[in-house]
Parts: C-alpha cells; structure tokens; sequence
C-alpha cells in the first residue's frame, strides 16, 4: 500500500544565501556606521580636540601619555647634519643652523609642535622672515584655522575647512582668524590668508579625503573619561568605608526621651578604652558599606585599553613595573619604538626638511652662507633596557660590514663628523698633556664611514 505524498513530502530545504556577518545580523542594529573619512574626521575635530585638551591637563593618565609621545618623538632636541661634502661648507653650515636653532630656542618649539600633534592631531607651522631676513617659526594653534569656513570660489577653486585648494586638488593657501576664538572680545574680521608655500601643516593622515587632522586620543576619549570617574569612584568609596558610623537603635520604642547621661542625645560618642552601658530595649549597629569586588582588575583592564588605543606600552602609561620582566618589556619597547621611528621619518623630517630649505634660502640671500645642500636629522636615541647588549649587536653589525659607523653614529643621534672631530680633539690634547688613557678604538677594520 503505496502512502499519499501527503504524508511523505519532505521539507523544502532553506536556499543557501552569501552574506557578510560583519554587514548583516541584529547584533549590529545600535551601532553607528562610519562615513568617508575626511566629512567624519571634518565634522568632529573640534569637538574631540577640545575633550582631548581637557582630559590631557586634568587627567593624570593623559597627560602621562602625552608626556610619554611627546618625549618619544624629539625628546631633548633634534639636530641637523649638512650633507656637503667639502668639509669647510659643512661645519659652517652646521655651526650657523646651530646658532639659529639656539637663537629661535628650536628644541622647545619641537616639544611644542609634538605635543600639539598628539594633543591636538595637527600643528600649523608659519615660517616668516624677521627684519634681518633670518628665518621665524610661527606655531599657530590648530582652532585658528577655522573648519566651519569652507566656500566655492570661481575657476574651479574651493576652501574646504579654512584651506585653499586649486582646480587640481592642491593646497594653495591657508585662511586664519586673525584672532583666537576663545579671546574676551573678538570682532568679525575678514580671514587672513597665509600662502601654502609659507606654511607647514602636520597632521597624520587617516585615509583618502582627510583635509585636517584628528587627535590621537581621538580612539581612548571615551575609555579614558570611564576610567577617571571610575577611579573618583574608587577613591570616594574608600573615603566612605573609612568612616566609622554608628546606629543607636530603640528596639522596643520605650526607651525615653533622655536614656543617656548627656543631655544631647545625638552625643553618643565614643573614646579609646570607653566601656559605655547601654539601656535595656538599646542596640548599637554600624555601618558596613560593601566594597566593590575586583575593581583592581577592572581599573588594569582599561588601563590596558587605553594603552592599546594610544599604542603606548601598558607599563609605561601606568607607572606598573609588577609583572614585567627584561623580555616582556623589550618586546613592548622594540615595538613602541618602531611605530615611533616610522612616525618621524614619514611625518616629522619632510616637515623639518621644508625648514632646512627655508632657512637656507634666507641664509643665501641675507649673504650669511653660499653653499645649498641637503641635510641629515638625528633623533635623541632612546634608551634602551639594556645598553651592553645592543654595542655588542652594534659592534658585530660593523664587523661584518652590514652597516657604517656612519649608521651607527646616526642611530645614536649624532653625526659622524662631529664625533670624529671631538674625538681628533680629544687625543691631540691627551698628546700634548702626556697622557696615555686607555680608551676604546672607533676605527673599525676594513670599514669607512
């Protein structure tokens, strides 16, 4: 007896779709999309630069790491080396940008300008010319060139967030305030303009479109503001379970007006060593305030969010040595100091290039120098865990020729001329006093700078 497909049909089986799980599920209804990058970037700078400065001056963790990248990307200074190769043009010319970089103070201008890179996202550099002709670095703060200003002009030119672009998409020109906008009384005044070719903007570019720069803490605003009111939390809390705080409770209600000896009834106090009677139907309770569980925990897991987010060692960000042994942190800092490098030479040294060839220019027609040649920038080199270890690495990276002394002088932040000059100085002075020290040759066999 053959069974009516009634009972027999199978169930149809579900057509297989191709999907994306990260652009289709529930999970994903309240979380926003992220447009282009240049109009999200363009539409929340300000608002993230102001709540960036704030956390950075009242918050001891931002302002550690602020400290920490400001300090990793110039430290105490950097120098420039003439690339010349007649040796007389290059120790003059290193000598005159050297009596310039101390005249203008150029090291703190540096710490200036990084701080703002990180705090603010970008730096706006003014180069101009003084009376005498020699070269000024103006440093303007990033809310003077204005975001809200942006107009179509004619021939297929615009401004786009207080910057000229031509009918290519190149920039031509910056328009400020002439004043800031946080001053007591300011007036609307036409924008002044500042020629492209006078000017340095540094911002670290996020993607295609991105006309002004964002700030670093731009990713740990959120996560750092947790965290400090966490942490008043904490410290609150403390403060609270600290006191000691006492209950008199009548638990029969008939115990009087007055069932103490004193004659405030809200005295009930109590002294080191006091034995105190109380009367019958009286209970005395304390207040327990019930501690937060794992709130250490809690505290190491956003710092450690924080400092993924800024890209900082977690140990250098909280000050935390416990747990950190020689390879961990070694690891961190090889890492942090790769980001850092690779942050200098894309980003710091064609801005500090454009000043070398400035300077150079006003040197040549103020008559003070007339050679024109490239330059070499040396970084402070950071110290390392362990400093005989890496000479030893150094010296057998030499031995085999795989780099110069000239690279490894660099590495170290300085320049080969330099220190070979001191060190020429150095053994002509030891000879003439009669001196025979025992020192360390920095020739290497077989191998010239």
């Amino acid at each position: 007896m053959r069974w009516p497909r009634l009972f027999t049909r199978e169930k149809p089986v579900a057509p297989a779709l191709r999907m994306l799980e990260g652009a289709s599920g529930k999970r994903w209804n309240n979380t926003p999309a992220f447009g282009t990058t240049g109009a999200e970037v363009l539409a929340g700078a300000s608002q993230v630069r102001g709540r960036a400065r704030h956390l950075r001056f009242n918050d001891p963790t931002a302002g550690n790491a602020a400290e920490i990248l400001k300090t990793a990307l110039v430290g105490y200074g950097v120098t420039a080396a003439s690339t010349s190769e007649d040796e007389a043009s290059r120790a003059a010319c290193d000598a005159a940008f050297a009596d310039w970089a101390a005249r203008v103070d150029f090291a703190a201008l540096l710490t200036e300008v990084a701080d703002a890179l990180v705090t603010d996202g970008e730096a706006l550099l003014v180069m101009r010319a003084n009376e005498d002709g020699t070269l000024r670095l103006q440093h303007v703060p990033a809310e003077q060139l204005d975001e809200s200003y942006s107009v179509e002009l004619h021939d297929g030119r615009y401004i786009a967030a207080g910057i000229e672009y031509s009918a290519e998409d190149e920039p031509v020109a910056y328009h400020f305030r002439p004043s800031r906008p946080t001053d007591a009384f300011t007036g609307f005044r036409a924008p002044v303009r500042v020629e492209a070719a006078d000017l340095i903007h540094l911002f670290r570019r996020l993607g295609a479109g991105q006309t002004r720069g964002l700030s670093w803490f731009a990713p740990v605003i959120l996560p750092l503001n947790e965290l400090c009111q966490l942490i008043d939390a904490l410290q609150v809390n403390a403060k609270i379970q600290s006191m000691l705080c006492g209950f008199v409770i009548d638990q029969n209600g008939t115990g009087g007006a007055a069932p103490f000896d004193s004659n405030d009834p809200l005295d009930v106090s109590l002294e080191p060593g006091v034995m105190r009677f109380l009367p019958a139907g009286y209970d005395v309770r304390f207040s327990t305030p019930q501690q937060m569980a794992q709130a250490v925990e809690l505290v190491a897991v956003s710092l450690r969010q924080i400092a993924a987010g800024l890209q900082i060692p977690e140990f250098l960000l909280s000050g935390d040595m416990r747990g950190v042994n020689y390879s961990s942190a070694r690891t961190a800092l090889v890492q942090f100091r790769a980001r850092i490098e690779a942050i200098q030479h894309t980003l710091l040294v064609p801005a500090l290039n454009r000043i070398w060839a400035r300077w150079q220019a006003l040197e040549t027609l103020r008559g003070a120098t007339e050679t024109t040649c490239g330059a070499e920038w040396h970084f402070p080199k950071p110290q390392w865990v362990d400093p005989e270890s890496d000479a030893k690495a150094t010296r057998e990276m030499l031995n085999m020729g795989l780099i110069s002394r000239r690279m490894a002088v660099a590495q170290l932040g300085y320049d080969v001329a330099a220190i070979d000059a001191d060190i020429a100085a150095d053994r002509a002075r030891e000879s003439a006093l009669g001196l025979n020290l025992t020192q360390h040759s920095v020739e290497q066999k077989g191998i010239k700078a």
